[in-house]
């Protein structure tokens, strides 16, 4: 079943790690021919570190662990060897690590781990970590606010209506009737606000700096020294990082320390917070840069589409309009470009993931070499070969303001032997891929590929899909069976008899319906079905799968039918043949002689055959003469004809040419003609066009080389030594001529292309 992408699971992850310290080995997704999507994890030189084993796996954080996902649904967490760290559970939300500790964030609770595995606690409704050794929690019940200690104990009896986690010792909250008091960890008050004040985040930056809202603009304010540190002329003081915020005055940015000291003016027309102490900028004239806190320009850049978002292992992109990606250090040095890309992630001080020409690659981007791309073609034997096409459909935006629509993955066949067979599988793959799982399906959004097997003589195609997002969404897994022979469709009424849902139904387990088993797959051993299970507010959109054999399907499989011999019968590829007959395989020596004669008209075959290695009949022979020097027909049919004979006129017109002198005499049209004859009629033309024969040394010494020349008729020898010298014949590899044998029809093919 194809999951979803790891991004919503490790947000969170993302959020409190921030920009990770450099790692040298990063998480790669590959989606097999299977149509299962599997994450491994590779080193900066692209080499396996931890095999693809994982349903999903996260990015290494500072601390040396990751989550990593199962194909149960279940969240782990492993070491860089990939041992397990906390065994696999229930998959949460979201993983988060911090310094010392992590947590399986559910929606009601987190679990705590120490950075060994060993547990430390449960608690409702926890928020971030523990800080200054208290956990700040909010009642999923009540919506109040509370500390606890680790073993879960309450730090103090006094709950909150707001409250921030602690800093430095010290902590903001909100009492029950609307007071906002600064407490120390036993619950003291340290500072208490006047009436009237209103904190605008419930976090204390630096010492004691808080920020204060009117309802119209924002203040700095010093709890220690109860004054203000700024007057209200900012409409917009955003979180501290670091000790600096940004701040907007009118529609201008700027940046401010803790103190209230401003270290830029509200110069700029957008601003951001990238990491380690950068933030985007962009000015008025349209450019966009990366400056420090006092306003330093790291890196700028006149015109740019997207990017300047984050600062990650020292490096940040933007966009260009020519559809290139510009890397450049946190110092601002250029570092690379990428041409055709996309949708870049920076996994290591180096590597980044893209999506280039179409395709998700992971490259180096100190040398430009592509560590490893998902792959888009797969062999699936006999010659067959599935070539995945990708297929977009916008549909609009969602509330978010991200794109809604469909993003797939499709297979297009090649190497099937039977041309209109291919042609036929491939519109019916297409069609059944952009149709999607249902009529009411077709709006919602759509993400996945494919899957593609070889069962016997069957080849099996299945979408490997979700459909919808968020709550509601399912797995699009239904498949098609194609007999690789004929071209048609199997379906399950053609592997069983009438009423066989009955068996299946006694089959599979009883709990529910046989109806919300769907999507049946056929295979070499039996069928599988499906339970596909809605995406809830606690899980993922998954499948369960039940493999039933044909041994368990005995009763109801129709063992005569065509379906099921199909299935049992191996896959026996055929040569790819000429177009024009198809019992001339491409590599048929004498194919380009045969396609050559075929295509001016000068040989024909019967029912789509040539029969090279049938001998040529005389009417055959001489059908072609005629042919290819346009002899016309005479008045008279040939002594002995047939006149209603399809060969009639053109026998009669090699005759009245003069080319059957000597053959007349026992003609028989429907025979073999002896080589040595063939020979005769070659010569007599040849020497219509100008050629002379042989005197009686040159036809002694040009038949030496043959083993029988022996064999030669008298008659014949210098129509054969004519036709040796002028490279239309030669003898066998055992040096023989075997005059007195037929001729194959495609070895005469090769005559008529070197008579000219």
């Amino acid at each position: 079943m194809l999951k979803k992408t790891i991004a919503a699971l490790f947000l969170g992850a993302m959020m409190i790690v921030g920009a990770a310290a450099a790692s040298p080995i990063f998480p790669v997704t590959r989606t097999d021919i299977d149509g299962v999507t599997r994450a491994g994890y590779l080193d900066e030189e692209g080499r396996t570190v931890l095999p693809f084993v994982y349903a999903q796996a996260g990015e290494f954080a500072p601390c040396g662990l990751a989550a990593v996902e199962d194909d149960k649904w279940q969240t782990a967490v492993i070491d860089r060897t990939g041992a397990l760290v906390v065994d696999h559970t229930a998959s949460p939300v979201t993983v988060d690590f911090s310094d010392d500790m992590l947590a399986y964030r559910y929606t009601d609770h987190s679990v705590y781990y120490a950075l060994d595995g060993t547990p430390i606690g449960s608690y409702a409704g926890a928020v971030g970590f523990f800080e200054d050794g208290l956990l700040l929690c909010q009642s999923p019940a009540s919506g109040r606010y509370s500390y606890v200690r680790p073993d879960g104990s309450p730090a103090f009896d006094e709950e909150f209506s707001d409250a921030g986690a602690f800093l430095h010792g010290r902590a903001l909250v909100r009492t029950l009737d609307g007071a906002y008091r600064a407490i120390d960890t036993t619950g003291q008050t340290l500072y208490a606000l006047e009436p009237g004040i209103t904190p605008s985040y419930m976090t204390i930056f630096g010492e004691d700096t808080i920020v204060l809202d009117n309802g119209i603009n924002q203040a700095l304010y010093s709890l220690s020294q109860r004054s203000y540190l700024t007057e209200f002329v900012y409409s917009t003081i955003e979180p501290f990082h670091e000790d600096i915020a940004m701040v907007r005055q009118v529609n201008r940015w700027g940046l401010m320390d803790v103190n209230g000291k401003l270290l830029t003016p509200p110069i700029y027309y957008y601003l951001s917070y990238m990491g380690d102490g950068l933030y985007a900028a962009r000015s008025e004239d349209g450019s966009a840069a990366a400056v420090d806190a006092n306003g330093n320009v790291a890196y700028r850049t006149p015109s740019y589409v997207g990017g300047f978002d984050e600062l990650r292992y020292g490096l940040a992109w933007h966009g260009m309009a020519d559809g290139s990606l510009v890397f450049f250090r946190k110092n601002g040095g250029y570092f690379a470009s990428l041409p055709n890309a996309e949708d870049p992630t920076l996994l290591s001080e180096t590597v980044v993931r893209v999506t280039q020409d179409g395709t998700r690659k992971y490259i180096d981007l100190s040398t430009g070499r592509t560590l490893f791309e998902q792959p888009t073609s797969f062999d699936l034997g006999g010659g067959i070969t599935a070539h995945t096409v990708h297929y977009e459909k916008f549909l609009g935006y969602q509330a978010d303001g991200s794109e809604h629509g469909w993003n797939v993955d499709l297979p297009e066949f090649s190497g099937i032997p039977n041309a209109a067979v291919q042609r036929q599988i491939n519109e019916a793959v297409r069609a059944f891929f952009l149709a999607g799982p249902s009529v009411s399906a077709e709006y919602e959004a759509l993400e996945g590929g494919y899957g593609a097997s070889i069962e016997g003589s069957v080849l099996v195609v299945w979408a490997s899909c979700v459909s919808g997002r968020g709550a509601g969404s399912s797995v699009w897994n239904s498949s098609l069976a194609f007999d690789l022979r004929t071209g048609e469709l199997y379906e399950m009424n053609d592997l069983f008899r009438k009423g066989y849902l009955d068996t299946v139904a006694s089959l599979l387990p009883p709990d529910r319906p046989i109806y919300l088993y769907t999507s049946p797959r056929m295979s070499t051993t039996g069928v599988t079905w499906y339970y596909n299970e809605y995406e809830s507010a606690t899980r993922r959109a998954y499948t369960e799968r039940y493999l039933l054999s044909f041994a368990d399907l005995r009763d109801a499989l129709d063992r005569e039918g065509a379906c099921y011999a199909a299935l049992q019968t191996p896959f026996q590829p055929q040569p790819a043949t000429l177009a024009c007959f198809r019992d001339v395989p491409l590599t048929h020596w004498a194919a380009t002689y045969i396609q050559t004669v075929a295509d001016r008209g000068l040989m024909q075959g019967a029912g789509g055959l040539f029969r090279p290695q049938a001998s040529i009949t005389a009417a055959e022979v001489c059908a072609t003469i005629a042919r290819q020097q346009a002899l016309p027909a005479p008045a008279q049919v040939m002594d002995g004809l047939d006149p209603s004979a399809w060969y009639a006129g053109e026998v009669s017109a090699v005759q009245a040419a003069g080319l059957l002198a000597g053959l007349e005499q026992d003609f028989r049209p429907d025979a073999p003609m002896r080589r040595a004859d063939v020979m005769q009629l070659l010569a007599d033309l040849l020497v219509q066009q100008g050629a002379t024969l042989p005197d009686d040394a040159a036809i002694a010494q040009t038949l030496s080389p043959l083993t029988d020349a022996d064999a030669i008729a008298p008659d014949r020898r210098a129509a054969v030594a004519l036709c040796m010298q002028q490279g239309l014949i030669q003898g066998y590899d055992d040096g023989s001529l075997r005059p007195q044998s037929g001729i194959a029809r495609a070895e005469f093919a090769k005559l008529l292309t070197l008579l000219g």
